[in-house]
C-alpha cells in the first residue's frame, strides 16, 4: 500500500487551537503512514504556487512531520499563516 499525501491549508483568520489541530493530525497520520504537506499563506499559497520554481515551492510548501510540529501548539497564530 502506498502512503497517502495530504495537504493542510489554514484559510481565514487565526483560530485558537488551530496549531494543536495541525500537530495532532500530523502525529496521528504519521502513525498510519500518511505524509503531510503544509500549504503556507492560506489560499494564496494554493493559487500562486509554481511547483516547477524552487523559490515558489520554498515560499508556499512546507513538509510537515513530527519534528517540525512538535512545539507548534505552544505558539499563537497559525503555524502555516493565512492570506488575511
Amino acid at each position: 500500500m502506498t502512503a497517502k499525501r495530504i495537504g493542510i491549508l489554514t484559510g481565514g483568520g487565526d483560530v485558537p487551537g488551530l496549531n494543536s489541530v495541525i500537530k495532532n493530525v500530523v502525529y496521528r497520520g504519521a502513525e498510519i503512514g500518511c505524509e503531510f504537506i503544509g500549504i503556507r499563506r492560506g489560499w494564496e499559497g494554493l493559487t500562486h504556487v509554481n511547483l516547477q520554481e524552487p523559490a515558489s515551492r520554498a515560499r508556499y510548501i512546507l513538509p510537515l512531520n513530527r519534528e517540525n510540529t512538535r512545539t507548534i501548539d505552544r505558539t499563537g497564530g497559525t503555524y502555516l499563516h493565512t492570506s488575511r
